[in-house]
């Protein structure tokens, strides 16, 4: 059976909640002790499937092309 790639596209709101153990850290927004995210809204606006093997032949056509030029 043929593989699919599902590709979603859309638009969220959200909040990302961050504990640091120091206040350099948290301005440099590395390595934080924990993290938590809350979606407020989610909307999705497209979705499309394409066959994996599709994808593939047209890459693959893509660069015969290229090489050429």
């Amino acid at each position: 059976m043929s593989k699919i790639i599902k590709t979603t596209q859309g638009q969220a709101d959200f909040v990302v909640k961050e504990e640091y153990a120091n206040e350099n850290a948290a301005i440099e927004g590395k390595e934080p002790t924990t993290s938590e995210a809350d979606i407020q809204e989610l909307k999705i606006e497209n979705i499309k499937y394409k066959l994996k093997e599709v994808l593939a032949n047209e890459w693959s056509k893509i660069i015969k092309i290229r090489k050429k030029t």
